[in-house]
């Protein structure tokens, strides 16, 4: 499966996430995205650094394709959570390799959107990714 096909289908597919990207936890650099979703290198770089130390976050927010949003908490190490307003937010999965970003808009409830996400999370993980 390509890295494209498991943001069309294990992500968006399931209609629980409304943008999706997965990005190279190394460099940042996009491996896949839903179209108009531009997560940038740097965007990735403070997530990434997030899972060390998510303190800055809890101040400052979390950006994500250019959007702050209100940083909710870490999971242990494998993922963020972001919401903006009541309606809206992110889920951020952390790989061996990857970050993979899940955002739900209005009308998708949060807890869809984050069992979605850690689900490929864990499956990349079993895979070595």
């Amino acid at each position: 499966m390509s890295w494209q096909q498991y943001v069309d289908e294990s992500l968006l597919g399931t209609k629980s996430v409304t943008k999706a990207a997965i990005h190279g936890i190394d460099d940042g650099a996009p491996w896949a995205t839903s179209p108009g979703f531009n997560v940038l290198a740097k965007e990735v770089d403070v997530l990434r650094k997030a899972f060390i130390n998510p303190d800055p976050l809890y101040g400052s927010g979390l950006v994500v394709a250019g959007t702050r949003y209100i940083f909710l908490r870490r999971n242990g190490e494998s993922a963020l959570y972001g919401r903006k307003g009541s309606e809206t937010g992110v889920c951020i999965c952390k790989t061996n390799k990857t970050l993979i970003i899940g955002y739900y808009a209005e009308g998708i409830q949060p807890g869809p959107c984050n069992a979605v996400v850690e689900k490929l999370g864990d499956y990349l993980r079993e895979m070595k990714f």
